[in-house]
């Protein structure tokens, strides 16, 4: 079986990791400007990535390798900017205008995780049951 759900639980939990202590963090300064962040860090990058291990671990066993490759990598890196710029957005440290050029560039990098991850899950689909392969 292939490694690539492992990856996508890997980054999960790393996610999740740094999004429990940013947590905890706002708690106990209670400072919550950076909250929608910390959301969108969780739901991205813990949520989504681990639906997306699952998938691949189970229904998703017969999907191209260059796709899930494609997939956890602009996922995993669109996340990691995205969330850089929403977090110094919130905490106002740096100019809005400043920040334009990262959300320019995760955006897009997270729709096209996205629709890479729908391409692994019509591909599975039109597959049908019991007939996947190792990716």
């Amino acid at each position: 079986m292939s490694r690539w759900p492992n990856a996508f639980f890997m980054m999960a939990a790393f996610y999740i990791i740094i999004g429990t202590c940013w947590g905890l963090y706002m708690s106990v300064t209670h400072d919550f400007a950076t909250s929608p962040a910390h959301a969108h860090l969780n739901l991205l990058g813990f949520v989504s990535l681990s639906i997306m291990g699952a998938f691949y671990a189970t229904l998703g066993k017969g999907t191209p390798t260059w796709l899930v490759k494609t997939n956890f990598f602009l996922n995993s890196i669109g996340v990691a900017i995205m969330i850089t710029g929403l977090g110094l957005l919130f905490t106002q440290t740096v100019p809005p205008e400043k920040l334009a050029p990262l959300m320019m560039i995760s955006e897009p990098m997270i729709i096209l995780g996205f629709l890479s991850f729908f391409a692994a899950a019509v591909m599975s689909f039109r597959r049908g049951p019991g007939s996947s392969t190792a990716a």
